[in-house]
Order: structure tokens, then C-alpha cells, then sequence
């Protein structure tokens, strides 16, 4: 059964959605990738109160454990 020339436009349309869905999605998901690396992320060192990274497990100022 052939596609009416309609049908077709309607086809294209739903692909381009689809596909801008999924590069929307990807694009996301990047971002929380990037986000989730270690170093980014800080914290306040229950100890000495400074701001420090939490990747190491210890305070970057003090050096006790967080």
C-alpha cells in the first residue's frame, strides 16, 4: 500500500521529531556525564569550613577526612 503524498509529509515530520528528541536527549545526558566527573563538585569541610572538592575523600585545606 503506497503512501499518500500527505502520508509522506506526515512520515517527515514525525522523523524530524524524532530526531530532534534524540539529540536532545544525548545532549543531556552529555551534560550530566560532564557534571558527574570528580573535581567538579564541592563541598563544606565539616572541619575547617572552607570549600573543598569531594574527589580526594579529604579536605584540600585542613587534609582531615570529610
Amino acid at each position: 500500500m503506497a503512501l499518500s503524498f500527505v502520508g509522506l509529509i506526515i512520515v517527515a515530520v514525525l522523523a524530524v521529531i524524532l530526531l530532534y528528541c534524540v539529540a536532545k536527549g544525548l545532549s543531556v545526558m552529555l551534560s550530566l556525564f560532564k557534571s558527574m566527573q570528580s573535581g567538579h563538585a564541592t563541598l563544606a569541610c565539616p572541619h575547617c569550613g572552607q570549600q573543598t572538592s569531594h574527589g580526594r575523600g579529604c579536605c584540600d585545606v585542613c587534609g582531615r577526612e570529610l
